[in-house]
């Protein structure tokens, strides 16, 4: 049983994107679904949780492949970023693919802000730079972030593909993310976890 960790993290696809299941023992939330859904749903059941949302912390392919068998699945919409959806046509094209087959998907648009996923907590928080629509996602009661391809083990994420921006991403992470208590636990898109603390310190990218 992984329940006694907050998150349960399952690295998939082509691109080692991570998957991650927030939970606190009783309810839970998938980030950024795997392609691998049998195998999320399982951790699910095996740790006695109740799946309350799935959303994504962008609308790129290998963080959003495994949305429409989630959906199918579980019936859950997932939920995105706004300015993201907007332009699901252009980040989902083909060119974007990298040679992932990814099933056509429904979603619901996400506005930042406080949200309650049965009885989590969590911040959604708009961190525009590796896609105009990023969103991390604060759970201040388990002291951890989801971020996505914003921030990584002292690294951050590219601003080179459509949507992206250089001057918001270092803006996303050094004014907003950065304003989390240091003990923060990060959990990237990519890699492994890190911490608020230690990115200010160590992030070869942006220090604080």
């Amino acid at each position: 049983k992984e329940t006694s960790m907050p998150v349960i993290t399952l690295p998939f696809g082509p691109l080692e994107a991570n998957c991650h299941i927030v939970h606190n023992g009783r309810d839970a939330v998938v980030f950024d679904p795997s392609d691998e859904t049998d195998l999320v749903l399982g951790k699910i059941a095996d740790n006695h949780l109740a799946l309350r949302a799935v959303a994504l912390t962008h609308l790129h392919c290998d963080h959003c492949i495994g949305c429409a068998d989630m959906t199918r699945a579980t019936g859950l919409l997932p939920l995105v970023g706004e300015e993201d959806w907007a332009e699901r046509s252009l980040l989902l094209c083909r060119g974007m693919r990298f040679g992932m087959d990814l099933k056509p998907f429904e979603a619901e648009v996400l506005a930042p802000g406080e949200v309650s996923w049965g009885s989590l907590s969590c911040r959604v928080i708009h961190t525009p730079g590796h896609s105009e629509g990023s969103l991390c996602y604060y759970f201040a009661d388990l002291g951890l972030v989801i971020t996505g391809d914003v921030l990584f083990f002292r690294s951050v994420g590219r601003s080179d593909l459509p949507g992206g921006n250089g001057d918001k991403l270092v803006k996303s992470v050094t004014e907003t993310l950065y304003a989390l208590p240091d003990n923060v636990v990060v959990y990237p898109g990519h890699g492994q976890e890190t911490s608020i603390g230690y990115e200010k310190k160590y992030n070869c990218c942006c220090r604080a």
